[in-house]
């Protein structure tokens, strides 16, 4: 029998440079009883569990809606909400060298010149660079953020590039939008949930400056879906997401200058809260999980898209 990971969504899912995808599964539903921290990697063909047992074996504290990225040396893993009833959050940062996590800063301390973002859920992450994770927004009990952050893996430490809700220039305050970057110095960014309203607006930021982008035809509002950058052909794909009313079964592809809605046959239902990343091992686009509007539950289900034939295939 092929082992998958357990069914889940707002999990975490990062390729680690040339080696292998990671996934943080962070369990079945974002309640206190069924939030779990299993590290599972994909090698293009299979997942394996790297836990000696496979619930709860990481030491890193369960969470749903983490941050997570590849600084060139290590994953990286931000934050996320907690199982607590009340709804805590958490500003911890922790790294996986693909054996061990190690917590780098628990995120209480500003002495000297460490300086950590604040605790926060359903922030962005993308490989700006080769060596530099870039996150943006996220949410606290009080207020949607829009600050930027960029983590450094040679020095492993944060550095604050925009103040929250200061700074003129920057995408309002929000959660659930889509994020990644071509790793040549240019992330995206698309929609998400702000305070009263969805968003379909375009950003990119270059390392210092959010720019934003009118491109002619756009995706309609929606957040909460899942997007990546495909190297091979030089495309960010994004699927899924929700809208006031539906889920939302549609693939977008982003050159640089223009959002094309992709046209497939067979492909993945309208989902919310999926994990998806760039496999440069298949060439292709890998996605797991998410929140199925058929259920209203996470799915087991791996699906990778072709981003040279347009097309979708369910693997597992």
């Amino acid at each position: 029998m092929t082992t998958i990971p357990l069914r889940c969504a707002n999990s975490a899912m990062v390729q680690r440079g040339t080696h292998e995808v990671v996934l943080l599964d962070t369990g079945n539903y974002p309640s206190e009883s069924n939030i779990l921290n299993e590290t599972w990697t994909w090698n293009g063909t299979v997942w394996t569990n790297t836990s000696s047992a496979q619930v709860n074996s990481s030491p890193l504290p369960c969470r749903v809606n983490a941050a997570m990225g590849y600084d060139g040396t290590n994953v990286m893993m931000f934050g996320g909400q907690t199982g607590s009833s009340t709804g805590g959050y958490l500003a911890d940062t922790w790294t996986w060298n693909g054996t061990t996590w190690t917590l780098i800063n628990s995120g209480l301390s500003n002495a000297a010149s460490f300086v950590y973002p604040g605790g926060r859920w359903s922030a962005g992450t993308s490989n700006h660079s080769s060596t530099q994770v870039v996150m943006f927004g996220g949410e606290n009990t009080l207020v949607k953020l829009n600050d930027t952050w960029i983590w450094t893996g040679t020095t492993q430490l944060w550095s604050q590039v925009t103040t929250p809700n200061t700074t003129a220039g920057a995408p309002a305050g929000r959660t659930d939008f889509m994020m990644q970057g071509n790793l040549s110095g240019t992330t995206l960014l698309f929609g998400g949930q702000g305070n009263n309203a969805q968003f379909n607006d375009t950003w990119t930021f270059n390392g210092t400056t959010w720019t934003q982008l009118n491109p002619a035809t756009v995706p309609s509002v929606r957040s909460d879906a899942c997007i990546a950058y495909d190297s091979v052909n030089s495309l960010w794909v994004m699927f899924g997401g929700r809208n006031e009313y539906n889920y939302l079964p549609e693939t977008w592809t982003f050159n640089g200058t223009t959002w094309a809605q992709v046209a497939v046959g067979t492909s993945p239902s309208g989902r919310v809260g999926a994990q998806m990343t760039f496999d440069t091992q298949s060439g292709k686009t890998l996605m797991f999980g998410g929140i199925t509007a058929t259920s209203n539950y996470p799915v087991q289900e791996t699906w990778e898209f072709n981003g040279s034939s347009k097309v979708w295939v369910q693997i597992t």
